[in-house]
């Protein structure tokens, strides 16, 4: 009987293919890494396969796409491959990759003004491609690896077109509170055409609808939480405004608040600092003092403990 004392780079494929099969990723790729090392391709499915297994565990790296994406351009031999128990098409999974990497980056970029306004438009196009290039059909990472079969490409879709309205939001608010209030509301509706209940969008639309009368100075503002904010207060029935025709003062129905508007607010945040930051110095000047009285009187005592063991 003769024993095979090196494995050619063939069978130390089949075994990798086997050993993803039950589900020992580690394993296989070991075994898929040595029969690339073997043969010494890489227009081979085991480069794919050692991609989409390093990929498993960071869904979410851009760098683990890319590597996935190369090693899928470069494998020109066949358009369908095996994963496990899966077949593969090559084309709709570069396609998926390429537009992940888009949105991972999209998604962790930041901004602000004009440029997050672009932010959202480019989020707007990337909605677009993946309705277009994968539409109904499932996105093949998730299903592969978590079991996920609810992502689609439609589902991509709504869920971008409603974050790219919320950039967009952001993007106006400060300047514009009516048109951020309209962004959201547009945002709510692809968040609910995707199953979602919209209830963040839909109070930030209360939010920067509503208008007050400031308490303090009586200028008009639109945007709460932006451009006035509501404070508590000690208000009496004498001072209720809840007859005046112009814009409310106080949250209906909220007797302990009233609105302020931001340029108070800060001003009456800004001086209240001030005041805490006196009375922390004054504090601490104290303390100092007082811990240099104790030494003080702690080096005394010691001296006459000294001085009196030294008379003994």
């Amino acid at each position: 009987m003769v024993f095979k004392l090196f494995k050619s780079g063939d069978e130390l494929y089949d075994e990798g293919k086997e050993l993803i099969k039950r589900g020992e990723y580690g394993k296989a790729r070991d075994y898929l890494q040595k029969s690339i090392d073997k043969e010494g391709g890489i227009d081979d499915a085991a480069a794919v396969k050692v991609a989409l297994i390093d990929l498993r565990e960071r869904l979410t790296n851009v760098n683990a796409y890319r590597n996935l994406l190369s090693a899928l351009e470069r494998f020109t031999s066949h358009d369908r491959f095996e994963f496990g128990l899966t077949e593969i098409s090559r084309d709709e999974l570069i396609t998926e990759c390429q537009l992940t990497i888009r949105k991972i980056e999209l998604l962790s970029s930041g901004g602000e003004g004009q440029a997050l306004m672009d932010k959202g438009k480019q989020i707007q196009k990337l909605a677009q491609d993946f309705q277009s290039r994968i539409g109904e059909k499932n996105l093949i990472i998730l299903e592969l690896f978590k079991n996920d079969t609810s992502v689609t490409g439609m589902t991509e879709f709504f869920n971008l077109m409603a974050v790219s309205y919320e950039c967009m939001a952001d993007a106006v608010v400060w300047d514009n509170p009516s048109q951020a209030a309209e962004y959201e509301q547009i945002a709510m509706g692809y968040r609910q055409q995707n199953g979602q209940s919209g209830d963040t969008n839909m109070a930030k639309v209360r939010a920067y609808s509503t208008t007050c009368t400031c308490w303090l100075c009586g200028r008009i503002a639109t945007g709460e939480g932006i451009h006035f904010f509501s404070a508590p207060a000690d208000v009496s029935p004498a001072l209720d405004d809840k007859d005046k025709p112009t814009a409310r003062s106080r949250p209906d129905g909220d007797p302990q608040h009233i609105y302020i508007c931001r340029a108070c607010y800060s001003a009456v945040s800004n001086r209240s600092d001030e005041i805490s930051r006196g009375y922390y110095n004054q504090t601490m000047q104290e303390m100092r003092a007082m811990e240099a009285r104790l030494q003080a009187q702690i080096a005394a005592l010691q001296s006459q403990i000294a001085f009196a063991r030294m008379g003994r």
